[in-house]
């Protein structure tokens, strides 16, 4: 198991900092479209919502409905908000969409966890 890890900043302006551990490296299959989405956990933060302080606000006013924040930011959202529905189908369409852009090949895969 490969225990490197980096750091990638997504969004300069609200600042979100991710750490990635890579888990392993290997060959693909001949002809595999990459990038493929296996699995994860948790729904991405809404775009933006204001960095990470900005998220954990959004959080706690929206699962507290006497939070004098909890109806603007129910309406500026739209629609419910679960932190742990990671909508799997989705990410896989995203996925899928970015494989299919690039022409297969073998390459080498990198399997990793991504933190906030």
């Amino acid at each position: 198991m490969i225990t490197e890890s980096f750091l990638y900043t997504y969004d300069f302006g609200d600042n979100w900092e991710h750490r990635i551990d890579v888990l392993d490296v290997f060959e693909a299959e001949p002809g595999a479209r990459l990038p493929r989405f296996i699995d994860g956990e948790h729904r991405t933060p809404p775009e933006d919502v204001g960095g990470p302080p900005g998220f954990e606000m959004f959080l706690e006013a929206i699962s507290d409905p006497s939070h004098e924040e909890h109806d603007p930011l129910v309406r500026w959202y739209g629609r419910k908000f679960d932190p742990e529905d990671i909508d799997r189908q989705t990410v896989r369409l995203w996925f899928g969409s970015l494989a299919k852009a690039r022409p297969p090949s073998v390459r080498d895969v990198v399997r990793c966890s991504i933190f906030l």
